[in-house]
């Protein structure tokens, strides 16, 4: 009994699925600086953000990614 093989199982479809209106409130949620600076999705960049972000201030994923992207395409002084 000790050296039995785990039985293989097909994996179910979830059933969960995100309506419209979910996504349009996932992407309306807004968080601190803190928190997208502690973030899975911003570790990368987490230097950056810290230095764009406003302690204090809320923000979305768009308007941070929007950030972001002026940030990173932004023209370089010489």
């Amino acid at each position: 009994m000790a050296n039995q093989k785990p039985i293989k199982q097909p994996i179910e479809e979830s059933n969960f699925e995100i309506t419209n209106q979910q996504s349009k409130d996932i992407s309306t949620l807004k968080f601190s600086k803190k928190q997208l600076v502690a973030s899975k999705k911003y570790s990368i960049q987490r230097d950056v953000l810290n230095a764009l972000l406003i302690d204090g201030q809320v923000y979305t994923f768009d308007e941070v990614d929007r950030k972001l992207n002026e940030f990173l395409k932004g023209k370089v002084n010489e």
